[in-house]
Protein backbone atom coordinates (compact mmCIF):
# COMPACT_ATOMS: atom_id res chain seq x y z
CA UNK A 1 0.00 0.00 0.00
CA UNK A 2 1.43 3.49 -0.86
CA UNK A 3 0.48 6.55 0.64
CA UNK A 4 2.03 9.04 -1.05
CA UNK A 5 2.11 12.89 0.79
CA UNK A 6 1.76 15.94 -1.62
CA UNK A 7 2.28 18.24 1.07
CA UNK A 8 1.63 18.37 4.64
CA UNK A 9 2.38 21.42 5.81
CA UNK A 10 0.77 23.98 8.68
CA UNK A 11 0.86 26.85 6.75
CA UNK A 12 1.86 28.53 3.50
CA UNK A 13 5.32 28.01 2.10
CA UNK A 14 7.55 27.25 -1.36
CA UNK A 15 8.51 23.74 -0.24
CA UNK A 16 4.78 22.07 -0.03
CA UNK A 17 1.24 22.38 0.32
CA UNK A 18 -1.56 21.62 2.57
CA UNK A 19 -2.76 18.44 3.74
CA UNK A 20 -3.38 16.10 1.08
CA UNK A 21 -2.39 12.65 0.85
CA UNK A 22 -2.67 10.44 -2.31
CA UNK A 23 -4.08 6.78 -2.19
CA UNK A 24 -3.32 5.31 -5.34
CA UNK A 25 -5.32 4.67 -7.61
CA UNK A 26 -7.95 6.42 -6.89
CA UNK A 27 -8.35 8.43 -3.16
CA UNK A 28 -7.27 11.32 -1.47
CA UNK A 29 -7.08 11.73 2.38
CA UNK A 30 -7.71 15.90 2.67
CA UNK A 31 -7.40 18.09 -0.32
CA UNK A 32 -4.94 20.83 0.87
CA UNK A 33 -3.25 23.62 -1.42
CA UNK A 34 -1.34 20.33 -2.40
CA UNK A 35 -3.29 18.30 -3.85
CA UNK A 36 -2.15 20.34 -7.15
CA UNK A 37 1.00 18.63 -6.54
CA UNK A 38 -1.40 15.73 -8.60
CA UNK A 39 -0.47 15.23 -12.78
CA UNK A 40 -3.39 16.20 -14.69
CA UNK A 41 -4.13 12.74 -15.07
CA UNK A 42 -3.83 12.34 -11.62
CA UNK A 43 -6.35 14.92 -10.70
CA UNK A 44 -8.60 13.35 -12.93
CA UNK A 45 -8.18 9.86 -11.43
CA UNK A 46 -9.66 11.09 -7.98
CA UNK A 47 -12.55 9.26 -7.70
CA UNK A 48 -13.25 9.03 -3.58
CA UNK A 49 -11.79 12.38 -1.15
CA UNK A 50 -11.95 11.85 2.21
CA UNK A 51 -11.94 14.49 4.66
CA UNK A 52 -10.40 14.91 8.23
CA UNK A 53 -12.43 18.05 9.20
CA UNK A 54 -13.75 21.54 7.45
CA UNK A 55 -10.44 23.67 7.92
CA UNK A 56 -9.59 25.57 5.05
CA UNK A 57 -6.36 24.28 4.53
CA UNK A 58 -7.73 20.58 4.88
CA UNK A 59 -10.39 20.86 1.99
CA UNK A 60 -8.59 24.20 -0.12
CA UNK A 61 -8.31 22.17 -2.97
CA UNK A 62 -11.74 20.48 -3.56
CA UNK A 63 -13.91 23.21 -4.88
CA UNK A 64 -10.85 23.74 -7.70
CA UNK A 65 -10.51 19.83 -8.17
CA UNK A 66 -14.64 19.12 -8.92
CA UNK A 67 -14.35 22.41 -11.48
CA UNK A 68 -11.34 20.32 -13.38
CA UNK A 69 -13.42 17.09 -13.31
CA UNK A 70 -15.93 18.43 -14.21
CA UNK A 71 -16.67 17.82 -18.25
CA UNK A 72 -15.25 14.25 -17.76
CA UNK A 73 -17.77 13.17 -14.86
CA UNK A 74 -20.17 14.65 -16.96
CA UNK A 75 -19.47 12.45 -19.54
CA UNK A 76 -19.03 9.52 -17.31
CA UNK A 77 -22.12 10.05 -15.99
CA UNK A 78 -20.51 9.55 -12.79
CA UNK A 79 -19.88 12.27 -9.73
CA UNK A 80 -16.78 12.74 -7.05
CA UNK A 81 -17.67 10.96 -3.97
CA UNK A 82 -16.46 13.35 -0.88
CA UNK A 83 -16.76 11.58 2.61
CA UNK A 84 -17.08 12.82 5.59
CA UNK A 85 -18.39 13.93 9.11
CA UNK A 86 -21.86 15.02 8.43
CA UNK A 87 -21.11 18.57 10.62
CA UNK A 88 -18.09 18.77 8.01
CA UNK A 89 -20.56 18.19 4.88
CA UNK A 90 -22.79 20.82 6.63
CA UNK A 91 -20.12 23.29 6.41
CA UNK A 92 -19.18 22.25 3.06
CA UNK A 93 -22.69 23.29 1.70
CA UNK A 94 -23.58 26.42 3.78
CA UNK A 95 -20.42 27.84 3.33
CA UNK A 96 -18.26 26.88 -0.17
CA UNK A 97 -20.68 25.02 -2.25
CA UNK A 98 -23.24 27.52 -1.73
CA UNK A 99 -23.07 29.42 -5.39
CA UNK A 100 -21.70 32.52 -3.46
CA UNK A 101 -18.15 31.14 -2.98
CA UNK A 102 -18.39 28.52 -5.34
CA UNK A 103 -20.98 26.79 -7.50
CA UNK A 104 -23.18 23.89 -5.71
CA UNK A 105 -21.56 20.92 -7.61
CA UNK A 106 -24.13 18.50 -5.81
CA UNK A 107 -26.50 19.85 -7.94
CA UNK A 108 -25.11 20.27 -10.99
CA UNK A 109 -25.60 19.70 -14.39
CA UNK A 110 -29.31 18.94 -12.41
CA UNK A 111 -30.19 17.96 -8.79
CA UNK A 112 -30.53 13.99 -10.53
CA UNK A 113 -27.30 14.08 -11.67
CA UNK A 114 -24.81 15.84 -9.67
CA UNK A 115 -21.01 15.69 -10.45
CA UNK A 116 -20.76 15.75 -6.84
CA UNK A 117 -21.93 13.85 -4.00
CA UNK A 118 -21.37 14.38 -0.18
CA UNK A 119 -21.53 11.17 1.76
CA UNK A 120 -22.10 11.35 5.32
CA UNK A 121 -19.62 8.92 7.52
CA UNK A 122 -19.95 7.56 11.21
CA UNK A 123 -16.85 6.39 13.60
CA UNK A 124 -15.85 3.44 13.05
CA UNK A 125 -17.79 2.18 10.27
CA UNK A 126 -15.60 0.54 7.97
CA UNK A 127 -15.23 1.95 3.97
CA UNK A 128 -14.04 -0.54 1.39
CA UNK A 129 -12.37 1.39 -1.33
CA UNK A 130 -10.37 0.48 -4.61
CA UNK A 131 -6.74 -0.18 -3.65
CA UNK A 132 -3.44 -0.46 -6.13
CA UNK A 133 -3.60 -3.91 -8.08
CA UNK A 134 -6.89 -5.59 -7.41
CA UNK A 135 -6.58 -4.68 -4.06
CA UNK A 136 -9.16 -3.52 -1.17
CA UNK A 137 -8.49 -0.56 1.03
CA UNK A 138 -10.31 -0.87 4.57
CA UNK A 139 -10.62 2.55 5.06
CA UNK A 140 -11.66 3.04 9.47
CA UNK A 141 -12.85 7.07 10.67
CA UNK A 142 -12.24 7.20 14.23
CA UNK A 143 -12.69 9.87 16.71
CA UNK A 144 -9.60 12.80 17.15
CA UNK A 145 -9.94 16.06 19.18
CA UNK A 146 -9.22 19.39 17.37
CA UNK A 147 -12.10 21.50 18.56
CA UNK A 148 -14.20 21.21 15.60
CA UNK A 149 -15.47 17.87 14.36
CA UNK A 150 -12.50 16.18 13.13
CA UNK A 151 -11.70 12.39 12.32
CA UNK A 152 -8.49 10.63 11.46
CA UNK A 153 -8.51 7.42 9.20
CA UNK A 154 -7.24 4.24 9.65
CA UNK A 155 -6.29 2.30 6.22
CA UNK A 156 -5.49 -1.43 6.00
CA UNK A 157 -5.10 -3.08 2.51
CA UNK A 158 -4.61 -6.42 4.05
CA UNK A 159 -0.87 -6.35 5.08
CA UNK A 160 -0.03 -2.94 5.79
CA UNK A 161 -2.39 -0.75 8.61
CA UNK A 162 -1.75 3.38 8.78
CA UNK A 163 -3.39 5.67 10.52
CA UNK A 164 -3.28 9.06 9.52
CA UNK A 165 -4.58 11.42 12.23
CA UNK A 166 -5.52 14.98 10.64
CA UNK A 167 -5.52 17.72 13.03
CA UNK A 168 -5.19 16.95 16.74
CA UNK A 169 -4.47 17.66 20.03
CA UNK A 170 -3.14 16.29 23.42
CA UNK A 171 -6.61 14.26 24.43
CA UNK A 172 -7.59 10.91 25.67
CA UNK A 173 -10.07 10.92 22.84
CA UNK A 174 -6.98 10.54 20.26
CA UNK A 175 -4.80 8.38 22.31
CA UNK A 176 -7.81 6.21 23.04
CA UNK A 177 -8.61 5.52 19.70
CA UNK A 178 -5.38 4.86 18.23
CA UNK A 179 -5.37 1.91 21.15
CA UNK A 180 -8.26 0.77 19.59
CA UNK A 181 -6.96 0.91 15.83
CA UNK A 182 -4.05 -1.44 17.44
CA UNK A 183 -0.40 -1.90 16.09
CA UNK A 184 0.19 0.46 13.23
CA UNK A 185 3.00 0.45 10.78
CA UNK A 186 2.36 4.13 9.79
CA UNK A 187 1.37 6.94 11.99
CA UNK A 188 0.84 10.24 10.14
CA UNK A 189 -0.02 12.51 12.83
CA UNK A 190 0.66 16.26 13.81
CA UNK A 191 3.05 18.68 15.34
CA UNK A 192 2.24 22.42 14.50
CA UNK A 193 4.20 24.32 17.38
CA UNK A 194 7.51 24.10 19.32
CA UNK A 195 7.23 23.89 22.82
CA UNK A 196 7.24 27.27 23.25
CA UNK A 197 4.01 27.99 22.18
CA UNK A 198 2.69 25.47 24.49
CA UNK A 199 -0.74 27.67 25.90
CA UNK A 200 -1.45 28.36 22.00
CA UNK A 201 -1.24 24.38 21.25
CA UNK A 202 -3.45 24.02 24.01
CA UNK A 203 -5.85 26.72 22.61
CA UNK A 204 -6.17 25.36 19.15
CA UNK A 205 -5.79 22.06 20.21
CA UNK A 206 -2.65 20.92 18.42
CA UNK A 207 0.63 19.73 19.16
CA UNK A 208 3.87 20.41 20.03
CA UNK A 209 7.10 18.13 20.54
CA UNK A 210 6.25 17.68 24.16
CA UNK A 211 3.08 17.10 23.68
CA UNK A 212 3.60 14.61 20.76
CA UNK A 213 5.60 12.43 23.40
CA UNK A 214 3.47 12.30 25.70
CA UNK A 215 0.33 11.04 23.45
CA UNK A 216 3.18 8.50 22.08
CA UNK A 217 3.70 7.63 25.80
CA UNK A 218 0.17 6.68 26.28
CA UNK A 219 0.20 4.23 23.27
CA UNK A 220 0.08 0.30 24.18
CA UNK A 221 2.19 0.09 21.10
CA UNK A 222 4.33 2.53 19.21
CA UNK A 223 3.94 2.70 15.28
CA UNK A 224 6.80 0.84 13.40
CA UNK A 225 7.34 4.70 11.43
CA UNK A 226 5.85 8.10 12.73
CA UNK A 227 5.31 10.55 10.44
CA UNK A 228 4.83 13.72 11.61
CA UNK A 229 3.55 16.47 9.76
CA UNK A 230 1.61 19.89 9.73
CA UNK A 231 4.97 21.80 10.88
CA UNK A 232 4.10 25.51 10.85
CA UNK A 233 6.50 26.70 8.49
CA UNK A 234 8.35 29.69 10.64
CA UNK A 235 8.90 27.40 14.08
CA UNK A 236 9.90 24.01 11.43
CA UNK A 237 13.75 23.56 12.44
CA UNK A 238 12.85 24.39 16.04
CA UNK A 239 10.12 22.26 16.36
CA UNK A 240 12.55 19.20 14.19
CA UNK A 241 15.22 19.97 16.95
CA UNK A 242 12.48 19.94 19.56
CA UNK A 243 11.02 16.32 18.09
CA UNK A 244 14.85 15.01 18.96
CA UNK A 245 14.86 16.07 22.38
CA UNK A 246 11.31 14.44 23.42
CA UNK A 247 10.61 11.51 21.22
CA UNK A 248 11.76 7.81 22.23
CA UNK A 249 15.30 7.40 20.73
CA UNK A 250 14.28 4.05 19.73
CA UNK A 251 11.79 5.12 16.98
CA UNK A 252 11.81 5.82 13.53
CA UNK A 253 10.34 9.44 12.82
CA UNK A 254 10.59 11.50 9.65
CA UNK A 255 8.58 14.15 8.29
CA UNK A 256 6.74 13.05 4.64
CA UNK A 257 8.03 16.24 2.93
Amino acid sequence: MQILTLGASGGLEQRQGTSAFYLPPSTLIDAGTSAQQLSEAGQMSIINVLLTHAHIDHIASLPLLVDTQFEALVEQKRSLSVFALPDVLEKLKRHIFNEHIWPDFTRLPTAETPVMSLVPITFWQTLALPGEANTTLHVTPFPVFHGVPTCGYCVNDGTTQAAICGDTGLSETTIESLNRVGPLNHLFIECAFSNSLDALAALTQHLTPQRLATLLHALNTLPDELWVTHLKPKQRERIITELGQHLPPALKWTLPV
